[in-house]
């Protein structure tokens, strides 16, 4: 049964984490629209142009003094859907080929696209068990799927990805048993038109580039359907499942 139609039958209280970038901003105008209480997070970029509706706040989700400070100041939730990522390296391109590896670039892609999950989901749990209904979500990349992976090459977006969903994978399995209302998901968001995407988009791929605002409508409608059941899965936007 639909999300929205379980819980409290008239809104939900969504946090989304990254709501300065392309998608997280597009997640937040989507639900705010739909006349939901939304607070949005953001951290190195504040968000321009977005809602008056959405309840921005500052913090830094690779810290977990300042993920514990904010969700303390939360009294529920309803949804979580983290946002937060990071692809380039130094020279702004992912590694090729193993000869251009660097530790550093490794590390900084663990902390800020696997970190946070681990942070946010300590911390959320307590108000997402609160809720009849709650969803736990993580925009992630088919390229961090293991059995998906064809063609080689971005060898620390991928690990810090595949990571993530070793993240999400084993915490459904421990809220299965802690938390059981609550629903553990993986998005993958497509292509989609933002900064982090631009170098990588080619002429002849644009027909199939979405736009912020798409991948975020199909991904919303994905979510608000999910119950605790289908906790555990990866998600496309198209709403297909994605193999781990």
């Amino acid at each position: 049964m639909n999300l929205f139609l379980i819980v409290r039958g008239k809104y939900l209280v969504v946090l989304i984490v990254g709501a300065s970038g392309g998608i997280g901003q597009a997640l937040a105008e989507n639900y705010a629209s739909a006349g939901h209480r939304v607070i949005g997070t953001f951290y190195n970029t504040n968000p321009q142009g977005l809602s008056e509706k959405i309840e921005l706040t500052l913090m830094d989700p690779t810290s977990e003094t300042s993920v514990q400070s904010t969700l303390s100041k939360i009294h529920s939730l309803d949804l979580v859907i983290n946002c937060v990522g990071f692809l380039s390296s130094d020279d702004g391109l992912p590694e090729k080929t193993i000869r251009k590896f660097e530790p550093h670039g490794l590390e900084e892609s663990i902390r800020i696209n696997t970190l946070p999950t681990l942070l946010i989901a300590k911390h959320a749990q307590r108000l997402l068990r609160q809720s009849r209904q709650s969803v736990f979500a993580t925009i992630s990349a088919k390229v961090g799927s293991i059995g998906d992976n064809q063609l080689g090459g971005w060898y620390s977006y991928r690990i810090s990805k595949a990571a993530l969903n070793m993240v999400l994978k084993t915490l459904s399995i421990e809220w299965s048993k802690s938390t059981p209302n609550c629903c553990v998901a993986a998005l993958h968001p497509g292509t989609v038109s933002t900064k982090l995407s631009a170098p990588f988009v080619s002429e002849g791929t644009k027909h199939s580039v979405l736009s912020a605002s798409q991948s975020a409508a199909c991904m919303s409608k994905i979510v608000n359907n999910l119950r605790p059941l289908d906790t555990g899965r990866f998600w496309s936007w198209n709403g297909e499942e994605i193999c781990w």
